[in-house]
Parts: structure tokens; sequence; C-alpha cells
């Protein structure tokens, strides 16, 4: 009986995380669209208990986001430090994770360039690419893969030999299989 409740406190609980995960990706891409919303974004992601490396990267850009509704430029400036320190950390515990080095890739890219934090992008953009296939193990609905590779088209970030290999990833399905 302990081994059967056991089962499924763990089945429960790798749900709530993949659930957990789904719905954070949902609230990211809410806040992109509408960055007023930066501030509940912040806080729904502050609390939670032991995240992952990927949970990490999310609060990290969490700060980020925040930065676009502070008014004071040294409390922007404080914002972006601190979603600096938390984005490398999240990278090194996960340096070949594609959900984190998106995320980074993402905020590096709007940045101004006169911070000198945009130093990741080709090194990410590469990673992204070489391995577009990672997707599938992120266990993520096939609309995120895509949404990245909308990002890096709408953005230039690509070359077109990069979007092409991309496109042949989506066209063979390496990028959908095992997604939910």
């Amino acid at each position: 009986m302990k081994a059967i409740t056991t089962f499924l406190f763990l089945l429960f609980a790798s749900n709530l995380s993949a659930q957990s995960i789904n719905e954070i990706r949902t609230e990211f891409h809410a806040v992109v669209l509408n960055p007023d919303d930066s501030r509940n974004f912040h806080n729904f992601l502050k609390d939670i208990e032991n995240p992952t490396s990927t949970v990490k990267a999310y609060q990290a850009v969490s700060e980020a986001l925040l930065a676009q509704v502070v008014w004071n430029p040294f409390n922007k400036l404080k914002q972006v430090v601190k979603y600096d320190k938390q984005i490398e950390a999240a990278v090194k515990e996960d340096p070949q994770n594609i959900e984190i080095r998106f995320l980074r890739l993402a905020i590096e890219c709007n940045l101004p360039s006169f911070l000198g934090m945009s130093t990741h992008m080709d090194e990410d953009v590469d990673m992204i690419v070489s391995d577009m296939s990672g997707v599938s193990r992120m266990k993520v609905n096939p609309m995120f893969g895509q949404y990245i590779f909308h990002f890096l088209e709408e953005t230039n970030l690509c070359s077109s030999e990069q979007l092409a290999l991309m496109k042949q990833s989506f066209n063979s399905g390496a990028v959908m299989a095992g997604a939910e």
C-alpha cells in the first residue's frame, strides 16, 4: 500500500510540475504581448519552491521584464543586472537546454546595446539551430517550438540557411516528436 501511495504521489507531482511549466510558458507569452503585466508575472514566479533550471530562467526573465515597467533608470539597471546573474546561473546549471538559451536570447536581443550585456546572442542562436530537435525533449506543445522559430525568423537573428535547417526539422516531425 505504501508503494502505491508513493507511486501516486510521484505521478501527481510530475504531472503538477509539467502543468506548472506549461502554465509558466503561457504566462510568459501573455506578458510578452502585454508588458504591463510584468509585475504579475514576477509575483507568479517568485514563490515557486525548488525551481528547476528552466523555472529559474523564467524567474530571471521576470526580473528583466520588470525593467520595462519601472520608471527610475537606476532601478531599470538593477533589474537587468539581477536578471543577468540569474540567467547565467540557469545556463550554467543546464547549458544544453534550448528553452533557457531561447529565453536568454530573447532578452539579450531586446537589451540596449550600450549595456554591453548582449554577448551570448550568436552562441545561443547557433546552439538553438544546431539542436532544434531538442525542443521535443522539452515535452512542450509544438506551438512553443513554432514560437521559437518565428521569433528567430522575425528578428533576423538567423541566416536563411539556419532557418531552412530548422524548417526541415519541423517538416520532418523531429521537433514535434514527444510534444505534449
